[in-house]
């Protein structure tokens, strides 16, 4: 591997901790350099450009919103001044059902298409890539009861999340990628194309 190849991953892996750091701890401006001019955002709550999210993220939390993010390890690709770089990371989110406080964990990947700016390398588009999730009470013993049919409405990587979302009226986003779906298919040969192709 080449010394500039080896810088590239480096700066590459720093731009995806620092996502997850200043995301959690209401970093704001921070955030929004971490993302290239005309970056977008998609989640289960949001399908949008970089500034929506960040602008959504900080009314959330003024709300008393609270997630945090595990970011793993990286696995990344580039080629001249684009990148792909898949990195597991775990969301955890606690909120409250019929007065039981509840902690949520989703596990999967974000897939991020990456591109050289002047400024260095920058997320360009974020997709999370969702595998499973779980729901359990904060307080020992508590039980919770879910809908079955409005659990089911939602795909089983995060479903758990989205019917938390949906209870705050939250307006999901369909079609999200989930492990093994055809979503993540076109999701994995979109970025194939994308970071072969022309570069002109």
């Amino acid at each position: 591997m080449e010394l500039q190849e080896m810088l590239d991953r480096a700066e590459i892996t720093r731009v995806v901790n620092d996502w997850g750091l200043c995301r959690d701890t209401g970093r704001w401006d921070a955030l929004r350099a971490l993302y290239a001019p005309g970056g977008t955002m998609r989640t289960t709550w949001c399908d949008c450009s970089a500034e929506e999210f960040v602008d959504r993220s900080i009314q959330s939390a003024a709300r008393g919103s609270f997630s945090g993010h595990f970011i793993g390890a990286s696995t990344i690709r580039v080629n001249h001044k684009r990148a792909i770089a898949e990195t597991r990371m775990v969301l955890m989110l606690r909120a409250e059902i019929e007065g039981v406080k509840v902690d949520v964990a989703c596990q999967g990947r974000f897939y991020d298409q990456f591109v050289k700016t002047e400024a260095g390398w920058r997320i360009l588009h974020r997709v999370p890539v969702y595998d499973k999730d779980r729901l359990d009470p904060v307080e020992p013993g508590r039980t919770v009861h879910l809908d079955p049919e409005r659990l089911a409405r939602f795909a089983e990587g995060y479903r758990h999340i989205a019917h938390i979302q949906s209870l705050g009226g939250m307006t999901l986003t369909p079609g999200l990628p989930t492990r093994n779906s055809p979503e993540e298919a076109k999701l994995l040969a979109d970025g194939d194309a994308w970071l072969n192709g022309d570069h002109s």
